[in-house]
């Protein structure tokens, strides 16, 4: 009997075309206003009139703007394509970031894992062109922690800076994620330091504008089921973020002792931090903004899947 061929990437990117387009059509048909994002949030970025913090999250709209004028599209079929390429993007650094640890059929079943979650974070808000890049940005800098390449980290987080100020939680991630050595300290301050340049520099090159980001008292309003006169789905909506993450954070924790440290840094620290975070500076009504859980765990449920009898896995 032949022996099956291993399938490479190549083998299985027909399959990760057709999963972002699905998860892209159902990102455009599912959500409320599908044009408001490049139709009117988007022109307002680029001339700077955005308000805080829509002001300096400038990587999506500006790489959305080139990607039109550079194909001649009409705004939307821009629009679909960038935020197509956006999947594709999330899909291969899912990839790469899941082949770390796993062959191919263990690292698609992660990916897959991935998309079929995400849904939950297109409920109740129109797309913002953040969002899935979000998701690839933050995918292939877990990927750089996770395969120890510090200098391609500190270059995609200054991409991830300039996309949204959630990519600040990779910084714990790379430094706690391994042996804490003097080559990671080093590193890590310059990490901080990226960021740190980054995030004041927009706020100094686009002109300071505050904003009051406090969210808790009316997120508790959310979570007790508000407003009480639209059906419970709509009802449910801020519920969805515990959807997200509480099934794979019970995977982790029952498969705790075969879990690597990147995986205990990811779920068990990381996670929560994006949870409280999340909570009190961030509408619970809108799950996009829970996203960065989706690559901290999905590594961990992996491991809990498909390593737990399995004694010769690398800790």
């Amino acid at each position: 009997m032949r022996r099956a061929r291993t399938l490479g990437l190549t083998g299985v990117l027909p399959l990760y075309l057709t999963v972002a387009t699905a998860a892209g059509f159902v990102d455009y048909r599912v959500r409320p206003l599908p044009d408001y994002g490049h139709a009117e949030y988007v022109p307002t970025v680029l001339d700077r009139t955005a308000p805080a913090p829509a002001r300096y999250r400038v990587l999506g709209p500006h790489v959305y703007d080139a990607l039109t004028r550079w194909t001649d599209l009409d705004p939307r079929d821009g629009w679909l394509v960038f935020r197509w390429l956006c999947l594709v993007g999330a899909l291969l650094a899912g990839h790469l970031y899941l082949r770390t640890w796993f062959a191919t059929g263990a690292a698609v079943a992660g990916c897959l894992l991935a998309i079929v979650l995400l849904p939950l974070t297109y409920t109740n808000g129109w797309a913002h062109p953040d969002h899935l890049l979000e998701l690839a940005l933050f995918t292939l800098a877990c990927a750089c922690v996770a395969r120890g390449w510090s200098l391609a980290f500190v270059a995609v987080l200054a991409l991830s800076a300039l996309n949204r100020e959630t990519s600040a939680f990779l910084l714990p991630l790379f430094f706690l994620a391994g042996p804490v050595t003097r080559q990671r300290v080093v590193w890590s301050l310059a990490a901080v330091a990226v960021w740190g340049a980054v995030y004041l520099g927009l706020r100094w090159h686009l002109g300071w504008v505050s904003y009051d980001p406090w969210q808790a008292v009316q997120n508790i309003r959310y979570l007790g089921s508000w407003p009480v006169e639209r059906d419970l789905y709509y009802r449910l909506f801020p519920w969805f973020f515990v959807l997200l993450v509480a099934p794979a954070l019970v995977l982790v924790a029952r498969t705790w002792a075969i879990q690597p440290r990147f995986n205990r840094i990811a779920a068990g620290l990381v996670t929560p931090v994006v949870l409280v975070v999340g909570f009190l500076f961030s509408s619970v009504i809108e799950p996009r903004v829970f996203t960065p859980v989706i690559p901290l765990v999905v590594p961990g449920v992996l491991f809990a899947l498909f390593c737990q009898h399995d004694q010769n896995v690398m800790l």
